[in-house]
């Protein structure tokens, strides 16, 4: 209800404050000499909240002024771990405002409400899913994003990991600009640009914002147009690879991806369409997914040149322009589809990744290690095959049409064994798991 909406804009405004003023609290101590930590600022928070300066600071949840705190901490530490820059001065113009709660958190499925700090009467929401049994809630994370609101819990669980499953189907997935992902049992998935979908229009909206009055309201109006349709974009694309991921993880035992510099790939003149693309958010979505069901999720020598070797006799082709979609192999004369003969490569070398432990669950017969993934072949005829090599199908993906490639031969896997033994990159590149779980809410 309204005075809701009025209490969690007073938290807005009050953690924004509090992380402000101690951002230049600990800048003017640096300036002289003195190192301020968690403990110090907090018996400084609790000085100015008795100042009649600062007396409205008293109006909101004292945890969540303390969570604050908290932020600016972690900013400074990743700051000097070189994981992001030097922390900023929040804005209130900002189009996203959030406050945190470390405790005191009930959710009510009879009620469909969410009861926090300040807020026990409870608060209105469409509750994502129901929580696990014996389940702690860590933390709320209450935002803002173009007049919607947000809950996003942080719980713990009993539930113990589940252990990876024994491997019966393999692949390698290869991403691109042109084909969002190509999978090694041929299945494309589009690359939608949803961004350049919305641009005609965040051109307008924007600049109808340009030419309202500053601090208006109907310059207000017109930021949180603007707002709704960023927020737009993002869910769509969010959406998108959330089904992507989940049938890749959902088909699959084992999964082989490629490890990409994308910080350094955004300098390049292709930063619209790699941010449009989410390489980064889709890799994270497939490591947690996998961790959940059970799947195995290798990452690959970052160095290992997919695209260049040929995926039948193992020669390496040499660097290739961006624009060359197909080749032919001067050894075998085998001509390949680009980001297929990749993506071949990759889940490849992920099984010579796999060390004792799954070498003994794997079943090579099962998984596929010779078999013909372009064509079959009757009497010299090319016959385009009209489904995926392990007889899996694909809601949002496309069989890869690779009949116009000529007469392709089978790629071997056993071809790259004397490349893998040469190049064997650590077993460090699994990726990390953990045991904590998010829930997102939307507060109606």
């Amino acid at each position: 209800n309204a005075q809701q909406k009025e209490l969690i804009s007073k938290h807005f405004g009050c953690s924004r404050v509090v992380y402000n003023y101690f951002l230049d609290y600990r800048q003017k101590q640096y300036a002289k000499g003195i190192k301020e930590t968690y403990f110090t600022m907090q018996k400084v928070l609790t000085q100015i909240k008795r100042q009649e300066k600062y007396h409205y600071l008293n109006e909101c949840n004292s945890q969540s002024l303390q969570m604050a705190l908290r932020q600016l901490v972690s900013a400074y530490d990743n700051f000097f771990s070189k994981r992001a820059r030097y922390p900023k001065f929040k804005s209130k113009k900002n189009a996203k405002q959030s406050f945190a709660i470390p405790q005191n958190i009930e959710t009510k499925t009879e009620t469909q409400t969410i009861a926090l700090p300040k807020f026990k009467e409870g608060i209105k929401a469409k509750l994502h899913r129901d929580l696990p049994k014996d389940s702690v809630i860590k933390q709320a994370f209450i935002s803002c994003i173009a007049d919607q609101y947000f809950c996003s819990l942080s719980y713990e669980t009993k539930e113990p990991i589940p252990k990876p499953t024994i491997i019966k189907k393999a692949v390698g997935l290869d991403m691109g600009l042109r084909t969002l992902i190509v999978t090694s049992d041929k299945i494309g998935y589009p690359h939608i640009r949803f961004y350049q979908k919305l641009e005609k229009k965040l051109t307008k909206a924007q600049r109808r914002l340009s030419k309202k009055v500053k601090d208006s309201n109907n310059r207000k109006k017109q930021a949180k147009k603007v707002s709704r349709l960023h927020l737009a974009c993002s869910n769509t694309r969010d959406d998108y690879l959330h089904k992507i991921s989940n049938e890749i993880t959902n088909q699959y035992d084992l999964i082989g991806v490629e490890t990409l510099n994308v910080k350094a790939l955004m300098r390049t003149y292709h930063s619209k369409s790699l941010a449009n693309a989410s390489w980064g958010k889709f890799l994270t979505m497939l490591e947690y997914k996998a961790q959940r069901k059970g799947k195995t999720l290798l990452s690959i020598d970052r160095f290992f040149p997919s695209s260049q070797l040929c995926s039948y006799c193992g020669v390496n082709t040499g660097k290739k322009h961006e624009s060359i979609t197909k080749f032919t192999c001067p050894h075998c004369q085998t001509t390949h589809h680009r980001d297929y003969n990749a993506s071949v490569n990759i889940r490849n070398y992920a099984l010579g990744m796999l060390d004792d432990r799954h070498k003994v669950k794997t079943d090579k017969a099962r998984v596929g290690i010779i078999r013909s993934d372009y064509t079959h072949h009757t009497n010299e005829c090319v016959k385009a095959c009209g489904a995926s090599s392990n007889g899996v199908s694909s809601k949002y993906g496309n069989i890869l049409d690779l009949a116009s490639y000529g007469a392709m031969k089978q790629e071997k896997a056993h071809s790259l064994f004397f490349f893998l033994m040469i190049r064997r990159p650590p077993r460090s590149t699994l990726f990390p798991y953990t045991t904590l779980f998010r829930s997102i809410w939307y507060i109606g």
